[in-house]
């Protein structure tokens, strides 16, 4: 974000960390404390729904949220540092989430790395819509306003632990 002088500027916010995740074993169904760093990319332009979303990571213990207000922030972003997810407003200026996504996929497929899971998150709930997102490369689609339950659920189903090695990457500063 660029203030009126052109100077860029960041929005950041860290949550504090939480010491564990609780996480459910599939095999058998008693609780398994795990570590689960998790580090959340969050580009969303409206500063309510940011403050709201923030909260509720807060509430789930998240580790640290970055934050953008648009989508070419966003990939700028992703560029800058790892992150475990994106979640990614579809309508914001300068560049949309949509567009953004298929930015991030882009590069990902560029340079060969293992693509980092990207939740839409839009108050269009309309089959057309979560179909664009699918398209762009999203993940999955969570409608606004979301609860903080289902923001947990559509986290916990990404950030569970992977059976494939990945593929790591280096952050390149410029």
């Amino acid at each position: 974000m660029s203030n009126e002088h052109g100077e860029m500027k960041s929005l950041r916010s860290t949550i504090e960390p939480l010491s564990n995740q609780m996480i459910r074993g599939k095999e058998n169904q008693e609780q398994v404390h795990t570590f689960l760093p998790i580090s959340i990319l969050l580009a969303e332009d409206n500063v309510i729904n940011r403050q709201v979303v923030l909260m509720q990571l807060k509430k789930l213990g998240i580790t640290q949220v970055d934050t953008v207000s648009n989508g070419e922030e966003a990939s700028e972003a992703f560029l800058s540092k790892k992150y475990s997810l994106i979640l990614m407003d579809n309508m914001m200026p300068i560049m949309d989430g949509l567009e953004a996504t298929r930015k991030i996929r882009a590069i990902e497929e560029d340079e060969k790395w293992q693509p980092i899971p990207i939740i839409a998150m839009t108050g269009n709930v309309m089959d057309e819509e979560k179909e664009k997102c699918f398209e762009a490369g999203m993940n999955d689609f969570i409608g606004k306003p979301f609860t903080i339950e289902a923001l947990n659920n559509v986290i916990q189903k990404l950030q569970q632990p992977s059976q494939e090695p990945s593929l790591s990457r280096e952050i390149t500063k410029r």
